[in-house]
């Protein structure tokens, strides 16, 4: 079969026709802003956590990560409980496995700290045995990481009761129903007891 060849002039006209739509792009690129570009594409912005819009009302994509006290790891806090009043996550430490709960119900925004959405609550930690310690927490939002970050917790007791949390000033009131010093962690308790806290001006908890 003989091959056909191209006319000369088509040939020659094929490039130069390539050349002119490239400019014409070019042109047409240059003449729209970086908004009608962007404009021409569809937007995937990244989703607000529900968890943490919802507790402190910041719409930022970092879910809320506890460090553990006492121990070298940190729970994603990722789901609520059935009752929609704890949220938890899990956390393993290698040597330990457990459970980070932070009650809702206690969450107290802070007054005076609002440049920092301070804010005050209790969170439990559980771990295969069979304590369930309790704790006061900071937290505050870390504008250099975007997120919300706890930022000191102090112990209150294991298997208590919450009763309240509550401000006055830079004073930090927590009222629980404890047992007594030989009293069975089989009965529940009832000894009520008020433990006051100062937030410092490094905003670190000082128990009174």
């Amino acid at each position: 079969m003989k091959k056909r060849w191209l006319p000369i002039p088509l040939i020659l006209l094929t490039p130069i026709v390539l050349l002119v739509l490239v400019i014409a792009a070019g042109a047409y690129r240059f003449s729209l802003s970086d908004e009608e570009i962007l404009a021409k594409f569809p937007v995937q912005s990244a989703q607000a956590d529900a968890i943490v819009e919802q507790l402190f009302g910041l719409r930022v994509t970092t879910p809320l990560t506890i460090p553990v006290p006492e121990a070298a790891s940190f729970a994603l806090i990722d789901r609520w409980d059935d009752q929609h009043r704890w949220v938890m996550g899990n956390y393993d430490s290698g040597s330990e496995r457990g459970q980070v709960l932070l009650d809702t119900h206690s969450l107290l925004a802070l007054k005076g700290q609002e440049k920092r959405y301070g804010y005050a609550g209790i969170i439990r930690v559980s771990n295969q045995g069979s304590g369930v310690m309790n704790y006061l927490a900071l937290f505050q939002y870390d504008e250099l990481r975007l997120r919300m970050v706890m930022v000191d917790s102090q112990w209150l007791g294991d298997r208590v009761e919450i009763q309240s949390v509550t401000q006055n000033n830079a004073q930090l009131n927590v009222s629980l129903l404890t047992r007594g010093e030989n009293e069975a962690f089989a009965n529940p308790p009832t000894k009520f007891v008020s433990i006051m806290f100062l937030i410092s001006q490094k905003y670190q908890l000082i128990r009174q």
